[in-house]
């Protein structure tokens, strides 16, 4: 069960670091608010990724 959970966890953190940095490719420079929605979910990203590894710490 904790397995499925942290392994959903780290699909979720890939998506939106994958989608952010779609996000960045595309912008190329000319919308600084689709730029600013980029960071906003790679920051959701890390902060995801970060509080995975601390379940995984945590709990094995």
């Amino acid at each position: 069960m904790i397995d499925s959970l942290i392994a959903a966890f780290c699909a979720a953190a890939l998506a939106l670091l994958v989608t952010s940095v779609l996000g960045l490719s595309r912008a190329g420079g000319g919308d600084p608010s689709a730029e600013a929605r980029s960071v906003t979910l790679a920051l959701y990203g890390a902060v995801l990724a970060l509080v995975t590894l601390g379940l995984f710490i945590a709990l094995t």
